[in-house]
């Protein structure tokens, strides 16, 4: 009972005592309780015979008789947000609105979030069928699980269009199990209405002003195989778009972390979205079979070949007609020849 709430026993009508909104004892004390404590909740105001004649069953949401959606755990509510819960109709705090996903209407917890606004019996009329805005006739594409989607975008399940919410719910919109009319699908959709046929398809895409164009064409695209090569300034593709991963020493550590891929929702803090591109990288021209006519600046640090065991055929070079000026540091163990038996003319 609450304060002011009037209740009749055996003829005699009783007030309950008290301020709106503030605990009494009405609940605990019968207004005929004989140990004098009846006094302290309620008032008698006078007598009474017969009943009064019910008021009109009260309505539903926007003035529909009938009940609004039953409460659901986890429903991503709002303020003035109408639910029903055991054939009691419940209005969402328009302060506490921030709890109503999680406490229920008609739990202690429950009661900061919600306004208890009367019973309903059945369900609320339906309205009539939504539609998409005249200007944009047709079906958006369907939704994909393996789509990467923004804040704007439209999808359609079902032939219902939703669209996804702004950052940061937008952020739901491409996990796993928030998927457009799924039971967690108000955290990151919203249901524009129904739809029939496809968008007509607009003109051709032109090229992205010079400067937003990468002319040379894609670099490699991004792979999870190649992590551990990510470093700052190396540059990817993804979906015709080139990304440089940061130079930022904090933040290019994440150009190594699969979940910061240019694909994923979190491809900022690791990668800037350079350009547009299409196509491939030219490769660079075909070595020449010929070595280059002048040599590098520095001798290679080895030899080119190890060499042979055995001497070769002919000599490097053709032996000099005058002799060495100096000579060799040490004489040889043996002759070089045998001593002729006859002595030499000169």
């Amino acid at each position: 009972y609450e304060a002011d709430e009037r209740v009749s026993l055996n003829g005699i009508v009783y007030k309950c005592f008290g301020t709106v909104g503030a605990p009494n004892w009405c609940g605990t004390y019968s207004p005929e309780d004989e140990s004098g404590a009846a006094a302290a909740a309620w008032t008698v105001v006078g007598s009474c015979s017969g009943v009064i004649p019910p008021t009109k069953a009260p309505s539903g949401a926007g003035g529909n008789p009938g009940c609004p959606k039953a409460w659901v755990s986890g429903t991503a509510y709002e303020a003035l947000d109408q639910v029903q819960v055991d054939g009691m109709i419940y209005e969402c705090d328009e302060i506490y609105y921030g709890h109503c996903p999680y406490r229920e209407p008609g739990t202690v917890p429950g009661d900061e979030s919600w306004t208890k606004k009367g019973k309903c019996e059945g369900t609320l009329a339906p309205t009539t069928a939504p539609s998409v805005p005249l200007d944009a006739p047709g079906c958006p594409a369907a939704f994909s699980a393996s789509a990467t989607y923004e804040g704007g975008d439209s999808v359609e399940v079902g032939g219902v269009v939703y669209e996804c919410k702004a950052w940061p719910y937008s952020a739901f919109c491409s996990l796993t199990n928030f998927e457009p009319g799924s039971d967690n699908s108000d955290l990151g959709w919203i249901k524009k209405g129904g739809c029939d046929g496809t968008i007509a398809p607009t003109s051709s895409p032109t090229k992205p002003p010079a400067e937003l164009y990468y002319d040379t064409g894609c670099h490699h695209p991004w792979l999870a195989s190649d992590l551990d090569t990510y470093v700052p300034g190396t540059r990817v593709s993804y979906n015709n778009y080139v990304f440089e991963c940061k130079s930022d020493i904090h933040y290019s550590k994440f150009c190594k972390q699969a979940a910061y891929s240019p694909s994923g929702i979190y491809w900022s803090l690791a990668w800037n979205k350079i350009a547009w591109c299409e196509g491939t990288m030219a490769p660079t021209s075909t070595p020449s079979a010929e070595p280059s006519l002048t040599p590098s600046a520095e001798p290679s640090l080895k030899p080119s070949a190890s060499p042979s065991d055995e001497p070769s055929l002919k000599p490097s070079a053709s032996p000099s007609d005058e002799p060495s000026l100096k000579p060799s540091a040490e004489p040889s163990l043996k002759p070089s020849a045998e001593p002729s038996l006859e002595p030499s003319l000169k």
